[in-house]
């Protein structure tokens, strides 16, 4: 019963985050993984400055991330987000929806964590479709994570490999909630986005 009303509750979250849904989704992923059979929800937000040459273009990403345990070592992740002008106006614009496997590869309370992924999507993140892959690192004696996504986008002409990056602080609220705290940057500063996250875990 309790895990029909957790696939209920999840679809139900997904439906408007979708239709409510910038051009760099934050990374919003730290090495800690969510339990077999639990699931978390994210809701975050970044903000950055798009603007080219000495013209600034800041905008809002509101973002949201379900995780979803597929064992202990196994999640199952969704994200998706909309672009807001906060120069210009105009309408609220849809980053686009991933989704991404990861696995847990060392998980010490008392030293560091790493965990790997794999994924793929679609929308502005990654021009149009793209795949990635993910390695993050948790410094577990203090609260600091690093993150790194190399993209491919499958849109463009040739190949290319843009590097995300996330450097940030994972800080426990309770031992299902956490806040995090972050910076992202695109190729070394190519785009900073700066971002913030509440996520719990059910």
């Amino acid at each position: 019963m309790k895990r029909r009303v957790r696939i209920l509750l999840a679809v139900g979250l997904m439906i408007p985050m979708i239709l409510l849904s910038g051009c760099l989704f934050n990374i919003f992923q730290t090495a800690k993984m969510v339990q077999s059979g639990d699931m978390s929800v994210l809701i975050g937000s970044g903000v950055m400055d798009i603007g080219i040459d000495e013209a600034s273009a800041w905008t809002l990403t509101p973002q949201a991330r379900l995780a979803f345990g597929l064992s202990d070592k196994i999640n199952l992740g969704l994200h998706t987000g909309v672009l807001i002008s906060l120069s210009a106006g105009g309408e609220p614009g849809w980053m686009g929806l991933s989704g991404d496997l990861k696995f847990s590869l060392i998980d010490n309370p008392e030293s560091i964590s790493l965990a790997v992924s794999f994924g793929g999507g679609y929308g502005i993140h990654f021009i149009t479709w793209g795949v990635f892959g993910g390695v993050y690192l948790d410094l577990n004696v203090f609260p600091l994570f690093f993150a790194y996504q190399p993209t491919v986008p499958l849109g463009g002409e040739g190949f290319v490999v843009w590097h995300d990056v996330a450097i940030g602080l994972a800080l426990e609220l309770s031992e299902k909630a956490r806040l995090l705290v972050q910076v992202d940057t695109r190729n070394l500063a190519l785009l900073i986005s700066y971002g913030i996250g509440f996520e719990i875990s059910f």
